[in-house]
């Protein structure tokens, strides 16, 4: 018993797994670089326009990887590091003027970009 006690926390110690495989490898003396957005397809619409995806081109976007639009994260899928999808209700699409636009992922946020929502 006193021999499986000192297994597991040794365990302890080292900890277990390689983390949850949604952020970012964690190695030690590397550095993560921050997203950053490219270009949104499209980047403008008139306002009240009817519910699209969104496409987010950009770099270092992992799988844990939200799409904030003026302070609401969006539901966002993951396509690749370069790559995103979020989807625009109807709601978001309501008021007419800019809307800033960023990628959170790792921990980080990316740059911001604007999206024009046009009188109709």
């Amino acid at each position: 018993m006193r021999f499986a006690s000192v297994i597991f926390v040794g365990l302890l110690a080292l900890g277990c797994g390689t983390g949850s495989g949604h952020g970012p490898p964690q190695l030690k003396g590397t550095t993560v670089s921050a997203p950053s957005i490219g270009g949104l397809a499209p980047d403008t619409v008139p306002v009240n326009s009817v519910p699209f995806y969104m496409t987010v081109n950009g770099t270092n976007f992992f799988t844990d990887a939200i799409v904030v639009w003026n302070g609401t994260p969006l539901s966002t899928t993951f396509i690749s590091s370069n790559q995103l999808m979020a989807f625009l209700e109807a709601t978001d699409l309501q008021n007419v003027g800019l809307i800033r636009v960023y990628v959170r992922t790792g921990g980080l946020n990316s740059n911001t970009m604007d999206f024009d929502l046009t009188p109709q």
